[in-house]
């Protein structure tokens, strides 16, 4: 991926500085994750500027994830909330389509939309407005570093996407009352041998699937204890949504990141190390890349990625 140059618009709130992404393999026999950029110029079409970046984390395969990159690219470029600024319905509007394509897939043979799935980390920014909106399901993460101008020390640091795991209060229950059990086997809480609540994928958890009957039961169904006369699904395909404003003089830096990264690294840690090295004048796919490889030098590493995002205030621009 080539570091983005900077897209400025005297029209717009903010400056996109600069967009990399790195995704290395860790100890890991195979690359599961994936990621989408979309610049402005290929989100064309819409009165503001926009610009779409997402991250998706395979698991069992890479079939859900690589489908969900290239599939939910494609309905969010086409999308009619998006230019009409709806944001939240446009990334939920593709989810569901992309969870119906993967299920017509199913049906037409790939059996590994059933058992395979990912997670999701998708952000849109506004940078006429100064809008960003964030969706996530399951355990990958966007996190937002805000700077007041030059000084980085004073960064403040916040993980903007929600932890989707079958142990919290409100997962359970939800599990819970659609019919399934957690299996704690393994010490950690799954749904069946999964342990996220929410997902891309894993059609064995969802309806209409998960209700077709005892006959049908796959040993993660059964390690799932369905109660076959319970409706809903076990894994959600809802994501979590937030919209935050962002304020012209400020700095900002986005990490999307997969729990490659998260695993080994805090959410301080991950972002005043990107901070500084942009800093340093390192640009964003390097940056991308010095967290992947650090989070990917310890022995049974998982994939990592990370992409990178540089936004400036257009206060910030006039003061300096």
């Amino acid at each position: 991926m080539a570091d983005a140059s900077e897209t400025s618009d005297t029209s717009n709130t903010f400056t996109l500085q600069g967009v990399g992404a790195s995704s290395v393999l860790g100890s890991m026999p195979a690359q599961e994750d994936r990621y989408t950029i979309l610049l402005p110029d290929e989100l064309s079409g819409h009165t503001d500027s926009l610009a779409f970046f997402a991250i998706y984390d395979g698991h069992a395969s890479d079939k859900v994830a690589e489908h969900a990159s290239k599939n939910i690219r494609r309905l969010l470029i086409s999308s009619g909330e998006l230019r009409q600024g709806n944001y939240e319905s446009a990334i939920e509007q593709a989810i569901q389509a992309e969870e119906e394509e993967l299920l017509q897939g199913f049906w037409a043979g790939e059996e590994l939309f059933a058992v395979a799935g990912s997670t999701a980390a998708l952000v849109v920014v506004n940078l006429t407005r100064g809008i960003l909106v964030v969706a996530n399901l399951g355990d990958s993460h966007v996190l937002l570093g805000e700077a007041d101008g030059a000084d980085h020390t004073s960064l403040k640091v916040e993980r903007i996407t929600t932890s989707h795991k079958p142990e919290h209060a409100g997962e359970r229950h939800r599990i819970e009352s659609a019919g399934g059990t957690l299996n704690t086997d393994g010490g950690v809480p799954r749904v069946g041998g999964l342990n996220m609540s929410r997902a891309l994928g894993d059609l064995q958890y969802k309806s209409p699937l998960k209700d077709i009957g005892e006959q049908s039961l796959s040993s993660g169904q059964e390690k799932a204890g369905i109660e076959p006369t319970k409706k809903g699904d076990l894994v959600s395909s809802y994501p979590s949504l937030k919209r935050y404003p962002l304020q012209s003089d400020r700095r900002y830096f986005l990490a999307l990141i997969t729990d490659g990264v998260t695993n080994t690294m805090d959410d301080e840690t991950i972002m005043h190390q990107i901070a500084r090295s942009k800093q340093d004048g390192m640009d964003a796919d390097k940056v991308a890349a010095k967290i992947t490889e650090k989070a990917s030098g310890a022995p049974g590493s998982d994939n990592a990625t990370c992409v990178t995002v540089f936004l400036d205030g257009h206060n910030i621009r006039k003061q300096e």
